[in-house]
């Protein structure tokens, strides 16, 4: 019984990890699109 626990905490801590690697992705797309944006903005005085 005991395999089915570490079989589950395994489960458990790939999607764990997998949603806080898509949490810094997204976080990183947003910053990039608010870059991306302001040297838009910025490019358009010269």
């Amino acid at each position: 019984m005991s395999g089915n626990g570490y079989l589950f905490a395994a489960y458990a801590a790939t999607w764990i990890i997998h949603i806080a690697y898509l949490g810094t992705i997204v976080r990183r797309y947003s910053r990039l699109k608010r870059e991306i944006e302001q040297l838009k903005k910025s490019g358009t005085r010269s």
